[in-house]
Parts: structure tokens; C-alpha cells; sequence
């Protein structure tokens, strides 16, 4: 029988996101790659924020980028 392990027995689909986490990417996503805006949140936090939840995070915080790799502009509204 498979045994699912989480990293810390923390379920990453379970984030609780704080007002100052969606602060941080509201003041940061046009200027850090998401991928970076993970790490941050991931030291600041002291878990593990994966690249998909940062990216499903500002998309619900209504914060669309523009397409291409490494760029962090935002799209105009």
C-alpha cells in the first residue's frame, strides 16, 4: 500500500495565505519572476511555496503578467 509523504507533514494545497503574503506579491509582482516571489515566501514562511501556488495566487488577486520567459511586466487592464 503507497504511503503519500508531505514535506514537515504539510499538505502544500492547504496554504493559508496571510494579508502581508498577498501585500508582498501585490507590491512585487511586476518588478520578481514569480519563481523568486516562492523562494521569499518560502524563507518567510518557514514552508515550502510552490511556483504554481504563487502563480494560482496572483491570478486570484487579479495580477495577470505579460507572456514570455523571465519577463515581469504586467498586463495592462
Amino acid at each position: 500500500m503507497a504511503t503519500l509523504l508531505y514535506t514537515n507533514g504539510q499538505n502544500s494545497m492547504n496554504i493559508k495565505w496571510t494579508t502581508e503574503d498577498k501585500q508582498f506579491v501585490r507590491e512585487n509582482a511586476s518588478k520578481v519572476k514569480d519563481k523568486d516571489l516562492a523562494v521569499e515566501l518560502s524563507m518567510r514562511n518557514q514552508r515550502i511555496v510552490s511556483l504554481d501556488s504563487i502563480r494560482k495566487l496572483r491570478q486570484r488577486l487579479g495580477i495577470i503578467k505579460k507572456r514570455g520567459r523571465g519577463r515581469c511586466e504586467l498586463e495592462e487592464s
